[in-house]
């Protein structure tokens, strides 16, 4: 691959890399002076069209040939989703069973996988129809290429209100309504979910791939491996350089009683006097050199996809502990990653509850088991992922037991009411605990440290 933004390098950026990103609001690259626009009257910073397919064709492009492409993407997938997949909880049993149904219809491709999240990543953005059953309320997915959307439409021109998908070439010159929860009605509807991520500004309307800030560092990357391996080629082959003493006359005679410039055969003896000289050539690959470039170029590639380079290739000279270790600020980018799939996933499971409440497949409101009040049935789904790093559970349940006497201490004092101190106690089990708090939990009977810390561990997903 080549780079696919700045052909060029500089040293600050230049008008035409603005007008590539388009941080300069557009722009033409046949005139550098055109990077820019004045302030008054400007529109948008949108990633012009172009930016974007090369940006999605060269990640996918990566991932299917560039092996250091294939493990950032691995590495995200196999984390924030992994082989356990995700976990939908969910207190009422008829909700949980329109859940199940969705997600295991063999026509949903199990949803919300790693292949699902890989293609997000790869392409930034996932356009989803739902083909709603009328009578049933079941929803199947039909998945849109992001490549076929035209534009992106605005209630009120305001970016926060996304309105319609616009697809080219469609007979529909309205456009799909992204499906949004309904101030009336307080469901969701819509034709059309639409997942962009990864945007830079809140002005942005479309998603943008995951690796396109790194694709030219990993093409660079590649660049110095194969110059590697293609000076290390070249440097198997023997050269050798002959002397014979006297003209061109006796070159072309000891040539010619040689029978060729061929290299003697492995195994074989070469005869000459003392007026030939047989001296081989090698070559310096320069291996110290790329190795430690390809080092330089490897740290940048990690430190902008948010993962440890040890992780990636070079253990260096890490010990055990920072190589099987996550180290936290790499663990929160990875699980940022994580709860913005979950997001979208709570969302769309969600939206199926709701088209089972419009069929009259569910009531409008549900009973919570181990609670006197009724829900929306969609408010009872939620859906939590693998952990990201193995949690130690006797250390959650020493900092919740801690927390729990400061709470008390506070309404003791009059400095926290009861309601805030338990809502700040659920917060907190949700934060350490890493799972959803259910009705059922205030029940519990567990007044010593070992009891909540096995409480904890029995209710935390499976490691992946």
């Amino acid at each position: 691959m080549r780079n696919f933004l700045f052909p060029v390098r500089a040293t600050e950026a230049s008008a035409t890399q603005v007008a590539a990103t388009g941080a300069g609001q557009w722009g033409d690259l046949a005139d550098d002076t055109k990077g820019f626009r004045g302030a008054i009257g400007a529109g948008p910073r949108a990633v012009p069209d172009w930016t974007l397919e090369r940006a999605r064709t060269f990640s996918v492009a990566g991932y299917r040939a560039n092996p250091m492409v294939k493990a950032i993407i691995d590495t995200y997938t196999s984390f924030c989703v992994g082989d356990s997949g995700l976990t939908v909880q969910c207190t009422v049993p008829d909700v949980h069973a329109v859940v199940d149904k969705f997600r295991t219809d063999r026509r949903n491709r199990d949803v919300g996988g790693d292949i699902w999240l890989r293609d997000h990543m790869l392409m930034g953005e996932t356009v989803l129809e739902p083909m709603v059953g009328p009578m049933s309320g079941r929803v199947r997915l039909s998945i849109i290429a992001p490549e076929r959307i035209a534009g992106v439409s605005l209630v009120g021109g305001n970016p926060l209100w996304l309105d319609r998908i616009h697809l080219a070439g469609a007979d529909n010159a309205e456009g799909l309504a992204i499906i949004d929860v309904d101030d009336m009605t307080g469901r969701r509807t819509g034709d059309i979910e639409f997942w962009a991520s990864w945007q830079a500004l809140l002005t942005d309307t479309r998603g943008y791939p995951f690796l396109a800030p790194i694709l030219d560092w990993l093409d660079a990357y590649d660049q110095v491996i194969w110059n590697l391996i293609d000076r290390t080629a070249l440097a198997r082959h023997l050269v050798f350089d002959v002397t014979v003493d006297g003209d061109q006359t006796a070159v072309d005679a000891f040539v010619a009683a040689r029978g060729g410039r061929h290299a003697p055969k492995s195994g074989s003896v070469e005869v000459h006097n003392n007026s030939v000289t047989w001296a081989t050539k090698t070559a310096d690959v320069g291996s110290f050199e790329d190795t430690n470039t390809g080092k330089t170029i490897l740290t940048n590639i990690a430190g902008g996809a948010g993962l440890a380079k040890t992780w990636l290739a070079d253990a260096e000279d890490a010990n055990r502990a920072t190589s099987l270790t996550m180290a936290e600020p790499v663990r929160r980018r990875v699980g940022g990653v994580q709860n913005v799939w979950l997001a979208y996933q709570q969302e769309l499971l969600r939206f199926v509850v709701d088209k089972a409440v419009e069929a009259r497949t569910l009531p409008e409101l549900v009973d919570v088991p181990g609670s006197q009040e009724k829900l929306d049935p969609a408010e009872t789904v939620s859906i939590t992922g693998p952990e990201i790093a193995a949690a130690d559970a006797q250390v959650t349940a020493e900092v919740l037991a801690n927390l729990a006497q400061g709470l008390t201490g506070l309404v003791a004092a009059n400095l926290m009411t009861p309601e805030a101190a338990r809502v700040a106690s659920k917060k907190a089990w949700e934060d350490y605990a890493g799972i959803p708090y259910e009705p059922q939990l205030d029940q519990a009977d567990g007044s010593r440290v070992d009891d909540v810390a096995g409480e904890v561990a029995r209710n935390q997903p499976p490691t992946p």
